[in-house]
């Protein structure tokens, strides 16, 4: 097992007040998130976007008339899928099948809280449960090898949505996933699909007809799946969602001491990242979020941080044996620097893009051409892992692009694939290109 690698020195960015790298600032002294978050979320027309969103439901609304059910929804008890069902029922009167994964991490809290929102709305709530023992053993391999439990909880809630979808006809799906509030528009370094990865990680010890039983790379590229995040179509305000949580639902914040609540050991996330000295992590994210985009002010962002930090630090030696019996490891792991094999093999290297994106630009090649060019490079790769890519169009600024095969309606697609692209993009062809992720309508039964 190798030595953690030193530390880096730290910049704090001057918008969200977060210390990174100092690569990851730029020129104006602010974060790459930032600046991200101002190119994608700043000038948002929510107006235009929930016509847009309404315009899909109704598709789906005459695609499923006939159907008991005309959409599925992504439901784990915590505030933003209550909040996203709430939407959904009331206000666009939708017919949901409200689907909860049961990831081995719910919390007594959040099922709580589920049953108390699933009995006011009146719709079906079906959970999709795994054999724990299993499952505990799927986290177990993947932690040893990453010090990362997250990817296993998105496989468990995909794969349940996924089965939800095919055993109803129903391929809308719904979650309450905000990337405006997340760091998950992160610049990425690299590019690999997931449920590769994942095999690949864990393939050593856990049998595959175990495993598999997570990958639903085949389903995506059978089905015409649509994954739609409804926070990229409504805003996504804090307050807001709390008021009704709380005075119309019932809904219990848990006095907002955690924002995810409905994980068992997302304290325990905080905690690792903590002691291994990323500040930056997703753990830490949110009071800044909520800062960069003007719903708290610097006091508040303060008051915030320093509580969350508090929260993670504050681990009783109860939690923490609790979290190393479940992963199987000891203390001495948690500031570790595992042994993780490469996730996949490089057939494109950036260096052979940037040179070409180089040469044809010196030729006079516009930004349409570039795109396409480097498009081109990487789709060996995509087609390897079962996906590949088109552009629906392009106008200078917006590049609206559709991830197709294994890649479509892929939960991970949206915080890896799309962040990669736009990372080549920014870097080699231009900073003001914004990149959309087109999700087509599923054709009507026949």
């Amino acid at each position: 097992m190798k030595k953690a690698p030193p530390k880096k020195e730290r910049v704090t960015c001057k918008k969200c007040l977060m210390p990174f790298e100092e690569r990851f600032i730029n020129k104006n002294g602010e974060c790459v998130i930032c600046d991200e978050y101002r190119k994608k979320w700043l000038n948002r027309d929510y107006e235009e976007k929930e016509k847009e969103l309404k315009q899909i439901f109704e598709h789906y609304r005459q695609r499923n008339k006939d159907h008991k059910y005309d959409s599925i929804v992504a439901f784990s008890g915590g505030k933003d899928s209550v909040y996203a069902l709430y939407l959904i029922t009331r206000k666009y009167g939708m017919r949901p099948l409200v689907v909860t994964a049961d990831n081995g991490l719910l919390t007594p809290f959040a099922r709580a809280n589920m049953k108390k929102v699933i009995d006011q709305f009146g719709v079906d709530h079906i959970v999709v449960t795994r054999d724990q023992e299993e499952l505990k053993s799927i986290y177990r391999a993947y932690f040893k090898k990453t010090k990362n439990f997250c990817e296993i909880c998105y496989l468990t809630i995909h794969s349940a949505l996924g089965q939800a979808a095919l055993e109803h006809d129903v391929p809308l799906i719904i979650t309450g996933f905000a990337f405006k509030v997340d760091s998950s528009h992160f610049r990425a370094a690299h590019r690999y699909c997931f449920e590769d990865s994942f095999a690949k990680i864990v393939k050593d010890s856990i049998p595959a007809e175990i495993y598999e039983k997570y990958i639903t790379k085949q389903a995506r590229a059978d089905n015409q799946f649509h994954l739609l995040h409804l926070f990229d179509y409504i805003n996504h305000v804090d307050k807001e969602i709390y008021h009704v949580l709380e005075n119309e639902l019932g809904w219990d914040s848990n006095k907002r001491e955690d924002k995810h609540m409905d994980c068992r050991f997302h304290h325990m996330l905080g905690y690792l990242r903590m002691i291994n000295g990323d500040l930056t992590s997703l753990a830490l994210m949110t009071p800044a979020a909520l800062l960069r985009d003007g719903q708290i002010t610097v006091e508040e962002f303060h008051e915030q941080l320093a509580k969350e930090k508090d929260l993670f630090k504050n681990v009783d030696k109860k939690q923490l044996e609790e979290f190393l019996d479940f992963f199987g490891v000891d203390e001495e792991f948690l500031t570790s620097n595992p042994d993780c094999p490469e996730l996949a093999e490089i057939l494109v290297y950036e260096s052979d893009i940037e040179n070409l994106i180089k040469s044809e630009r010196n030729k006079g090649a516009d930004n349409l051409t570039l795109i396409k060019l480097l498009f081109d490079s990487i789709r060996p790769e995509l087609k390897r892992d079962g996906g590949d890519i088109r552009i629906i169009s392009f106008n200078e600024q917006l590049l609206r692009i559709e991830l197709l095969g294994a890649c479509r309606a892929c939960t991970i697609a949206d915080q890896v694939m799309m962040r990669y692209l736009e990372h080549l993009i920014r870097t080699y062809i231009s900073e003001d290109i914004i990149l959309e992720n087109v999700k087509p309508l599923a054709p009507f039964s026949r």
